[in-house]
């Protein structure tokens, strides 16, 4: 479950968002998350991959109105006790979570000092956006890999324990819609409780304080919601066979769309 407010405190976004490039679209993309938070605000890098191109991050940070920037590279689990980082973490307005695949970040940040704070400061007003695979570590239910494709299988998606920012999503940030559909609607025959989250390049998924969801940036965001569903016969399946699934919504989301998740629905 996240972590739960204090009575005088707003929890911070929680962004979803593509992978990261130089392009022009990514850097429109970080104008407008930046521009939802204070003037010019202290932005932590947090990577768990190899920093190839990370001074371009850093000066688009710059670029999009950031005042100041901090990169820390994880490779071992070590590095989430270090004190410079959990001390930038208290002064931070962003955390921006990097990941060359879920697993490697979870198993990183998992049970450490570093995932406590990032929930504690998030509760206290932190926005924390995870990019590219780093985004379906926020959820309380990460997709941690799966399979291509549009026709949901058994086991072609594999859940792990994520950092629990929210437990109202699963998220799959990489491919084209159809080909993550598949690993989608099979995380949703397993966990059906969630809604399904898919995330396309230059493009973001904000959920705010008051659980409602708005999409930025210049792509789309695939939403399924199994709230109504009627059956699945997963349970039942050998490895590799296709999944039956039953009255799903499905809701394709551009910029400025707006939705709540609490209500499930879209707002006008």
């Amino acid at each position: 479950m996240p972590a739960k407010l204090a009575p005088d405190r707003q929890r911070g976004l929680i962004v979803a968002s593509g992978d990261l490039g130089t392009n022009e679209r990514d850097a429109r993309l970080l104008g407008q998350l930046l521009a939802l938070l204070d003037p010019h605000p202290r932005v932590v890098v947090i990577g768990a991959l190899e920093p190839r191109g990370d001074d371009d991050l850093e000066r688009a940070l710059f670029d999009a109105g950031a005042g100041e920037v901090h990169r820390h590279l994880l490779q071992a689990r070590a590095d989430s006790e270090r004190p410079a980082l959990l001390d930038a973490l208290e002064r931070a307005q962003l955390a921006l979570l990097l990941s060359d695949q879920p697993l490697r970040l979870s198993t990183l940040i998992g049970g450490t000092a570093l995932a406590r704070v990032l929930r504690r400061r998030n509760a206290e007003g932190l926005a924390v956006a995870g990019c590219g695979a780093g985004a379906a570590a926020l959820c309380e239910h990460m997709l941690a890999h799966g399979s291509e494709g549009a026709t949901p299988r058994s086991g072609g998606a594999n859940l792990a324990p994520g950092l629990g920012l929210t437990n109202r999503v699963v998220i799959d940030q990489g491919g084209a819609a159809s080909d993550r559909l598949g690993r989608l609607l099979a995380a949703l025959a397993l966990n059906p409780f969630a809604l399904g989250l898919g995330v396309d390049a230059a493009t973001a998924a904000v959920i705010g304080p008051d659980n409602v969801l708005e999409v930025i940036g210049s792509g789309g965001i695939t939403l399924i919601d199994p709230a109504e569903m009627v059956e699945s016969n997963i349970a039942d399946l050998a490895p590799g066979a296709p999944i039956r699934i039953t009255n799903l919504r499905l809701h394709a989301l551009t910029g400025g769309a707006r939705y709540d998740l609490d209500f499930r629905r879209t707002i006008g």
